[in-house]
């Protein structure tokens, strides 16, 4: 029994002596981290802070200076610091020290009062908080012109976080003086190029010489947006400007709170646009794009405003109010990409609704879509199927001519005929002005003369295949019958 008691007093001995050594333990590795950090002569730390319990750094009065600009950082606090198990068993530790490419692991990081300032640029940031840090390691590639781009492209495809808050970010091009800044920017769980919500709020741009915003933007709220093929593009060492950067998939989005001088100075003013992405399956996909509560009333404030005014004025009007609905699909089981329907509406002035369907697109077609080669397309395969367009006029046919008349100076009736006329007698250079195109130009200025609905019908039998578009157009071509074009007329 003695011998226990004092087995056990000597094992509390040793702890209590191994507690009392830790802080003496985080001075050292603090001063050797300091020493580190301050090796190059580049950079300076005021304190250097470490809990080893907390796996907890931290950095405060960190300043750089560097030929090309300097850095400064009131605090730099990473918490909850680990480094992976695989990279132990292989016999990579930190304290070889951290370079590009190397994995990193953190619960928790906070910055504070960042600021860097070079030749061209000035960045600010109130702060930064990054939760559940996790950097893979990845091939940074090599040196050169593009490295920057490549490293951190490269580093975005290996990282997984599960928050991102910014706060206060402030960029100032010294040299052109234009500003942009965010009052906070937010990611929300992004896994190598998959993000699942990205939220930003108070975004301004000012240009040189002007103290107000240009461009203000209220709320940008994106959900499952996919950069993965952007950032592989951008990554790779091949990647030239103008060359493809891959297609950006997003399931659903919202920009509101539209403003600036951009917009008042013709008096515009924008309610939201909308983006939605609804996968009904692995080869199938719709989406809507809304563009809501547009109005233009421009103002008595400058040149340009007055003439819109004045336009507006001949035509009777105070100001137009327009909305966009467009809705599309993919569905490449059957080849087929479409506008669903795409109207633009005014309220009182008239709505104009279009709808077109390519089909036959080949596997060809479908990868330069998802790369975003506009080369990939014309080696590829896909044909026009249909297409229609209804103009559907409530006053806007009659106010554009009276505004026409105005410039002019003939009567309404006069400019109406004239241009129904026009129509009538129209030849497109190298076109065949069959029977059946005269029928079209003469509906059409049928449109002119009664108003009413138009419907444009285009329905090629079989489908023409997009490369024969340039046949199509050659002289003496029937484009009218090529493409199976109809047109009709009601009230």
């Amino acid at each position: 029994m003695r011998k226990g008691i004092i087995a056990g007093l000597v094992l509390l001995g040793l702890i209590g002596i191994c507690l009392a050594a830790v802080p003496l333990v985080q001075i050292q590795i603090a001063d050797l981290l300091k020493a580190e950090i301050e090796r190059s002569g580049t950079t300076k730390v005021g304190t250097v802070e470490v809990a080893l319990f907390d796996r907890q750094v931290v950095l405060l009065d960190v300043k750089s200076t560097r030929p090309a600009g300097e850095m400064t950082i009131a605090r730099i606090d990473v918490a909850g610091l680990d480094w992976p198990i695989g990279e132990l068993l292989q016999g990579r530790t930190p304290l070889q020290g951290i370079q590009w490419g190397d994995p990193l692991q953190a619960k928790r990081l906070e910055v504070k009062d960042f600021r860097a300032v070079d030749r061209i640029t000035q960045v600010s940031l109130a702060s930064m908080v990054v939760d559940d840090f996790d950097l893979d390691r990845f091939d940074p590639g090599e040196g050169g012109p593009h490295a920057d781009r490549q490293r951190v492209t490269r580093a975005l495809a290996a990282l997984e976080i599960g928050r991102l808050e910014l706060r206060a970010l402030a960029i100032d091009q010294r040299q052109k003086g234009d500003t942009f800044g965010l009052a906070s920017f937010v990611v929300e769980r992004f896994d190598r190029g998959n993000l699942e919500r990205l939220t930003i709020n108070g975004m301004e741009a000012t240009t040189k010489g002007k103290k107000a915003a240009e461009v203000k933007i209220d709320d940008v709220d994106v959900h499952g947006l996919d950069v993965a093929r952007l950032l592989g593009a951008l990554g790779s060492s091949d990647w030239e400007p103008g060359m493809p950067m891959g297609r950006i998939h997003l399931v659903s989005g919202r920009i509101s709170g539209f403003s600036g001088d951009a917009f008042s100075r013709y008096g515009i003013s924008l309610g939201a646009i909308n983006v939605e992405t609804v996968h009904e399956s692995h080869a199938v996909s719709r989406t809507r794009t809304r563009i809501e509560g547009f109005v233009l009333a421009p103002p008595l404030r400058s040149l340009e405003a007055l003439q819109l005014r004045i336009a507006l004025q001949s035509m009777g009007l105070k100001e137009i109010k327009l909305d966009l609905d467009c809705s599309g699909l993919e569905d490449r089981s059957k080849g087929v990409l479409a506008v669903e329907q795409c109207a633009l509406v005014g309220p009182g002035l008239g709505e104009i609704d279009f709808s077109a369907q390519l089909v036959n697109a080949d596997a060809a077609f479908w990868q330069a879509i998802d790369e975003g080669d506009l080369d990939g397309l014309q080696m590829s395969s896909a044909a026009l199927g249909s297409a229609k367009l209804v103009v559907a006029d409530k006053s806007l046919l009659e106010r554009s001519l009276k505004a026409l008349s105005t410039v002019t100076g003939q009567p309404v009736a006069r400019t109406r005929a004239n241009l129904a006329n026009e129509i009538r007698r129209y030849s497109p250079p190298g076109v065949l002005i069959s029977e059946s195109m005269t029928r079209l130009l003469d509906t059409v200025s049928q449109f002119i003369e009664r108003g009413g609905t138009l419907t444009i019908d285009a329905r090629p039998d079989p489908p023409v295949d997009l490369d024969r578009f340039t046949y199509l157009i050659r002289p003496d071509a029937d484009l009218v019958s090529g493409l199976g074009l109809t047109a009709t007329l009601s009230k």
